[in-house]
């Protein structure tokens, strides 16, 4: 029965191995002059994504208990609703009772 390699042998040898000579890094071009030149191109300055059934919202970030994240998704598939109505609810109920 023969023995596997070393894995720390393997390494030495890998490393012993002469590296690829450096790619040569692209001059840094100044993002006026790149906005500029892709005017120049027809390209214009792309929109990041924005779904249109959110306009005028804003969002609400909140860390929750993995157990309490399991319940939700839970519910939401029970429900057959998302989590972002789920939670809707929960504030408008939140809302209710503090007025």
């Amino acid at each position: 029965m023969s023995r596997r390699p070393s894995l720390a042998d393997t390494m030495k040898a890998v490393a012993a191995k002469a590296a690829p000579p450096p790619v040569p890094m692209r001059e840094a071009v100044p993002k006026q002059v790149a906005q500029a030149k892709a005017q120049q191109e027809g390209e214009g300055e792309r929109k990041p994504f924005f779904a249109a059934t959110r306009e005028g919202l804003k969002r609400i970030t909140v860390a929750v208990a993995p157990a309490d994240h399991k319940r939700l998704k839970r519910l939401s598939v029970d429900t057959g609703r998302s989590i972002e109505d789920l939670m809707r609810e929960a504030l408008a109920d939140l809302f209710a009772k503090h007025d």
